[in-house]
This record gives structure tokens, sequence and C-alpha cells, in this order.
């Protein structure tokens, strides 16, 4: 059924307290009629204040052709908008008040592009749904480290010595304490059997071998065979030696004449 000028809707005033009232149908229709109608007039760039329409009208929409956001420039009216205005903003003139604008939503994409930095690397393949992955931690053969993560050491790994895990506090813990148990005595002095010798009493000492003589056990060195030395008492004879200077006792092992 059709609407009659005089029917009557309800409607609720937002000022005051806010009562319920009645409104009829002409009323309606005579105070849409009373207000302007959007007239789209164009582009122009809304950042230069040089090309502000002058004159405009209650309901005049502009779009911005500005290439780049920047502080919105129009003055016109008792209360502009006076914030920044993206490109292809919209801006209605509403009488008296001035330039409304609307920026649109697609001013500001969000997120545009995924870029990592290591150790986390990113796989931008597929624009749309980029993979995010982090590299493992590693030391390279030239002793370079890469940051990464890590895969955490079992028992069995501290034991083997295993490549590419790290240990965990407990496990550290455990080889502290195996070490406080080791003993905590040290050297503090050295002494030499005969024919070794010791120099105690410095915080090097030295260690030596005595030379051998009658009836002492000690270092020898070996005599020349390039001439006799039959008063020689200090080295030690050579096979080569005796060859050299003396007729073997046993004259069937010398060579065929």
């Amino acid at each position: 059924m059709a609407l009659e000028a005089a029917d009557v809707l309800v409607v609720q005033k937002q000022s005051g307290t806010q009562e319920n009232r009645k409104l009829t149908v002409q009323q309606l229709t005579e105070f849409v009629q009373s207000n302007p109608a959007v007239i789209f007039k164009g582009t122009a760039d809304m950042t230069n204040a040089a090309v502000e329409p002058t004159n405009p009208q209650g309901g005049d929409l502009y779009i911005n052709s500005a290439t780049a956001s920047g502080t919105f420039a129009w003055t016109g009216g008792n209360d502009p908008y006076t914030g920044t205005v993206a490109p292809n903003a919209q801006a209605i003139y509403v009488s008296a008040v001035g330039w409304t604008v609307t920026n649109n939503s697609g001013a500001d994409l969000g997120v545009e592009t995924v870029q990592g930095t290591l150790p986390i690397a990113v796989n931008s393949a597929n624009d749309a749904v980029p993979i995010v992955s982090v590299n493992a931690a590693t030391v390279l053969t030239s002793g370079v480290n890469t940051s990464g993560v890590v895969t955490v050491a079992t028992n069995a790994d501290i034991t083997a010595g295993t490549v590419g895990v790290i240990p965990t506090a407990l496990q550290l813990k455990a080889t502290n304490d195996a070490i406080a148990l080791l003993p905590t005595a040290s050297v503090t002095s050295v002494t030499g059997a005969d024919p070794i010798e010791v120099a105690n009493g410095t915080t090097t000492p030295a260690i030596s071998i005595k030379d051998s003589a009658v009836s002492q056990k000690g270092a020898v060195a070996l005599i020349s065979d390039s001439a006799v030395a039959t008063t020689n008492t200090t080295t030690a004879t050579t096979p080569k030696y005796v060859a050299n200077f003396y007729l073997n006792r046993n004259f069937s092992l010398l060579t065929d004449a």
C-alpha cells in the first residue's frame, strides 16, 4: 500500500531530552527537497589553495587530483576540513560550514610488501601470500657465524659432541657440577730418581740427568772413531771405533785375505 502525504512516521530527536516526535510523509518530503543534492563538479588539486572553487554551492562534490597526500588547502566556509587529504579523496561543500573531506580507504593500502632481515627470510613468489621463515644458525667452514634458529641438544648429543645443536642451562650445570667434583690438589714438588735430578725451589724446576761414570748410571757420549783415544774415560766406544783401531780376539772372524 502506498504512503500518503498525511501518513505519520515516528522519529526521535537527537537534541535536548531526545523525546519521540511524529513526522508526516509530507513534512519528510519537504525536508528532503529543501536540502541540496550532491553534484559532481570534477577534479581539482585540493592541496593548492589557488585552485579552490569560487562561490561553491551546497552539495558540490570534487575529487582530489593531487598525486601525493598533502595538507588540505581550501578554506571556504566557517569550519572547513583542515587535515591531510589523500589522492582521489572527495570534498563536498556544506553551506556555511565549508568543505568536508572523505579520504579513500585505498589511500592507505596497509602492508604492501614484506621484507626480512637475517635470520628472517621472506619468499614473495606469491605476493598475496608471502612465506616468512627463519634461517638455521650455523658455523661456516670459514669460521663465520650466521644467526638463526637453533636445535636444543639431547644428553646423547652432549656425549657425542653433535654439531649444530646447543646445550641447555641444565646440561651446562651438570657439566659444571662434574668439574667441581674434580680433585683440587696440584703438584707442589717434583723429585727425581737417580740418575734424574730436579732443581726444586722455583716455579719452573729444571729436570736433568746425571752424566755416567764408574759406578754411576747416567747419560753417556759416544767416542769419535777418527782417532785413538786410549786415555778417554768418559765416553763410550762404538763397534766402528773398535773395528778401526783394535783386532778381533777371534781371528777366524776376520775377512779372508
